[in-house]
């Protein structure tokens, strides 16, 4: 931590503060010595001693409390202190020779212990207490040399004054460090603390907007009787239930992040695919925004390559959504390079430039911590989480790479997202053609009816029968009477969960003993997806469901199905 005065000066009136607390302690050690020694060093001594340290504490206790002593002064009396303390112990030896000595030595070793453990604050308050102590041990050979010490005694006993300055000195440096990482702790803890509940204030916020949408939209949605209008309030219901899915899915990617249970997976897919939708998506935007959307070495790309597409596809969602909240005017801009390494391995950095305001280097510092904006303005304005750039990071560090920032004030700013892909090929392998799927029968096993209600609306159309289970012993019970096409099956559930549900019904003999089921599930993490595929579940979907993953799905069940079926 950089020395300034008023740090210094701080640090020293604690110790004082601390000294002031301790006064009643001090005064009770003094009259133990006085009762102690004074058949020693004589009552007339003692006494005098005594009257001269219960006055310096009077004064420190007094006058200190109500007046903040200049910093000389505070170090003076510490000094005096020691200086008035060590003096009794000094008549020791002069009163009753070598046990006299001895008693010396102890009682220095002991307030230079306690001058190391009431001085931790301040490097100045601790020297100026323990240098008496420290003169005194130095004059403690000659002490017994003048007692009848032989040399080689009176060096042993020097050396063992010095190890007493040198330790008490490492006890105190100890001490200190331990105290200041204590505070640097509870300051950062607090931090922390403060930034968590502005971050769930601020989610608060931004979950009431879209919810508040969705009722208004419902509302005005069973009033409008034109059409149009009533399109209108469905497509802000349908915007709003997206934009809080953009939220939870921020919040749901952090917590798997800081519990260590966020992966990622290696699949070939097309590179140069991936990129056109992304451009093909944000372009748009980009234009109605008034800003120029350039790509920039496309056509250097490696047409297939191996690694997490939806991973690579979130990242550079935030970061192009960032862009464009920051910049109001210019260009937005897509670069991509590809460089061939050994092994058939692609080194592929992918820039997201604009022309925004630019940041400075304590800004750029703080952009990839969690529960953080770069201002408070800054959630008022563009709302979000906060959170994507750290997600983004953290999710490029799993797949061996890395994200970095480039900004400076009114220079706009640059992302660089660095990976190492695999170079992979197509997937040639024919696929069967879709099969027409017609009279269908679903059973949909959730505990919320809302949720059942919700899969019923979107499924009503497509199917021909729907049944509906609270758990999944209802749903054991359900299929053991009647055949199914299709099981939707939750996961978390009282009585018996999708899991135990499945790997019973995979394990029975009725007449839905190989039918699909689909897993609806909070969680994409790998491990959770490994499960329900070793309970015999057939696939999943992602909670809150969209009706076009679900359908898509379904058909992906069914003509696998119907291809196991035929062979």
């Amino acid at each position: 931590m950089p020395w300034s005065a008023a740090s210094y000066s701080s640090d020293l009136m604690e110790v004082i503060a601390a000294r002031r607390a301790q006064v009643r302690m001090r005064v009770g050690l003094a009259v133990g010595l006085t009762l102690g020694f004074g058949t020693i060093v004589g009552w007339a001594w003692a006494f005098v001693w005594f009257a001269c340290y219960g006055g310096l504490q009077a004064v420190e206790y007094f006058v200190f409390a109500k007046r903040t002593p200049p910093p000389w002064v505070a170090l003076t009396l510490l000094f005096t202190n020691s200086v008035v303390f060590g003096v009794f112990a000094a008549e020791g030896p002069l009163s009753d020779g070598v046990f006299g000595l001895a008693c010396w030595i102890c009682l220095l070793c002991g307030g230079q212990l306690n001058c190391a453990l009431t001085s931790q604050k301040s490097r100045a308050a601790f020297l100026a207490a323990s240098t008496p102590f420290a003169l005194y041990l130095a004059a403690t050979p000659f002490v017994a040399l003048w007692l009848g010490a032989a040399p080689r005694q009176a060096a042993a006993i020097a050396a063992s004054a010095a190890l007493i300055v040198v330790f008490t000195h490492m006890i105190w440096r100890a001490a200190a460090r331990a105290l200041t990482a204590e505070s640097a702790a509870r300051a950062q803890a607090e931090a922390a603390d403060a930034a968590k509940s502005a971050f769930v204030a601020m989610v608060s916020h931004e979950l009431r907007t879209p919810i508040s949408a969705i009722l208004a939209g419902a509302v005005e949605a069973n009033d409008v009787r034109s059409p149009s209008g009533r399109q209108s309030n469905l497509d802000l219901i349908s915007s709003s239930a997206r934009m809080m899915r953009t939220l939870l899915d921020d919040l749901l990617d952090m917590s798997k992040i800081e519990a260590g249970r966020m992966g990622v997976e290696v699949t070939p897919f097309d590179l140069r695919q991936l990129m056109l939708e992304t451009v093909q998506f944000w372009g748009p935007v980009a234009r109605r925004g008034g800003l120029a959307f350039r790509l920039e070495g496309a056509h250097r790309l490696p047409a297939w390559v191996a690694g997490d597409p939806t991973r690579i596809r979130q990242i550079l969602n935030n970061l192009l959504s960032n862009a464009l909240k920051f910049t109001e005017s210019g260009s937005i801009t897509l670069r991509m390079a590809a460089s061939p390494q050994a092994d058939g391995i692609c080194g592929l950095t992918l820039e997201v430039i604009d022309t925004g305001p630019g940041m400075t280097d304590e800004q750029i510092g703080g952009l990839f911590t969690a529960y953080g904006q770069l201002s408070n303005s800054v959630a008022r304005t563009h709302g979000g989480t906060g959170l994507g750039l750290n997600i983004s990071r953290e999710l490029a560090r799993l797949m061996g790479g890395e994200l970095v920032a480039q900004s400076a004030p009114g220079q706009g700013a640059t992302f660089r997202l660095s990976l190492d892909l695999a170079v992979g090929q197509a997937d040639v392998t024919a696929e069967d053609a879709p099969q027409e799927h017609t009279g269908l029968r679903v059973l949909i096993v959730d505990d919320h009816e809302i949720n059942r209600r919700a899969f019923t609306l979107i499924l009503r159309d497509a199917v021909d029968f729907i049944s509906t289970a609270e758990n999944g012993q209802d749903a054991l019970d359900t299929l053991a009477l009647e055949a199914f096409d299709i099981v939707l099956m939750d996961l978390n559930m009282p009585k018996m969960g999708g899991l135990e549900a499945t790997r019973a019904l995979r394990a029975g003999t009725g007449p839905n003993r190989r039918t699909p089921v689909i897993a609806l599930t909070a969680s994409a993490a790998r491990t959770e997806i490994d499960v329900c595929l070793a309970a015999g579940m057939n696939a999943f979907v992602m909670k809150p469901v969209e009706a076009a993953e679900l359908f898509g799905a379904i058909e992906r069940v069914l003509d696998a199905a119907a291809v196991a079926a035929a062979a």
